[in-house]
């Protein structure tokens, strides 16, 4: 595979790096993650000679500093004639705005006021499909699962939590995209709710108190973590991932990776190549205003399925993630599709 020529100049100091350019740590979650594209696939040339110029650090914030950085380095892709890329990777980044000549990558969006130069991309997560997927059989109700954060260990978090969610509810109801904005522990008590009021689906939850993706804040021990979040994945149909507390949700890629269907609460959501992947084919949208009916979203996708054709969609979504949406996948996706410029 001919390599990308890009330039990666030295990077802003005191700004910390994007994942490709700094040691990768490994998570509860993550232990093995894909190819390092930036590394393997792509060689380092001067700007003139490059197809691209891709600055190695991820800004959390606007500063001047970056301000002057990011700018010295689009006036140079100005005067070459090719693509400047920036990386914006963090849940409260959304609202940032930067020179309108760089193009932003960012995992949290909202559709509703994105930026024009943003480019929403995938997590980076583990391909813990990659040893092949195991197909499950349609049976007469699908089984719905969710492992994860879905409480809080203490009084007081819960009532900073009842604020939080308050707020939004009240703003609301003068700009109805402000529950969007709602932590993603609502959106999963709701579609967990509503999914055990029914007898439309079967049901596989398994809910913690703390966040079990740091081992900083796990209540169990981190193998069992890992063991009883993946099997509550392959063990189920489909399963429930909305946000975080950023825009976007790593438990849908997992999914996807195991040829599971993600549950999508649509809180304005932006999904990485949307204009290439057809999402209706493997996910469940479910828009925000509509979550108490999540198990008829989930119906509506699962009951005209032939048993064929919900392996087929399983089979499918594994593909989309491998193709798409894992990091190397993704990055070499998008660049091979950027049109030469200098």
């Amino acid at each position: 595979m001919q390599k990308l020529l890009f330039h990666i100049p030295p990077p802003l100091e005191g700004i910390p790096l994007a994942l490709w350019f700094a040691p990768q740590k490994k998570g509860v979650f993550n232990e093995k993650f894909p190819s390092n594209f930036f590394e393997n696939e792509i060689e380092r040339v001067s700007a003139p000679a490059a197809r691209a110029i891709v600055l190695p650090n991820n800004f959390l914030a606007v500063t001047a500093e970056a301000e002057r950085y990011i700018k010295m380095h689009a006036d140079e892709g100005e005067r070459l004639g090719i693509p400047v890329f920036i990386f914006s990777l963090g849940d409260f980044t959304d609202h940032l705005r930067f020179d309108p000549r760089v193009n932003v990558f960012t995992f949290s969006a909202y559709k509703s006021r994105m930026a024009p130069n943003g480019i929403v991309m995938p997590t980076l997560t583990e391909d813990n499909g990659e040893g092949g997927i195991i197909f499950r059989l349609k049976g007469e109700k699908p089984l719905v699962s969710f492992c994860g954060m879905g409480g809080f260990p203490s009084p007081k978090k819960w009532l900073v939590y009842y604020l939080k969610v308050g707020t939004f509810l009240l703003l609301s109801m003068a700009v109805p995209l402000a529950r969007a904005k709602i932590v993603g522990v609502y959106w999963r008590r709701a579609a967990m709710r509503a999914c055990v009021r029914t007898s439309l689906v079967d049901t596989l939850f398994i809910t913690r108190r703390t966040f079990s993706g740091s081992r900083k804040t796990i209540e169990l021990d981190p193998e069992t973590a890992r063991r009883e979040y993946l099997e509550s994945i392959r063990d189920s149909d489909f399963v429930i991932a909305p946000k975080g507390d950023g825009n976007y949700s790593n438990r849908f890629l997992k999914a996807l990776a195991l040829g599971r269907f993600p549950i999508l609460i649509d809180t304005d959501c932006v999904l990485p190549f949307e204009n290439k992947i057809d999402y209706s084919k493997v996910i469940v949208r479910v828009p925000m205003n509509g979550v108490k009916n999540t198990p008829r979203y989930v119906r509506n996708f699962y009951d005209p399925l032939s048993p064929e054709e919900f392996a087929a969609r399983q089979k499918l979504a594994r593909e989309i993630f491998e193709k798409y949406l894992r990091q190397d996948s993704f990055f070499r996706a998008f660049f091979e599709a950027q049109p030469r410029q200098n």
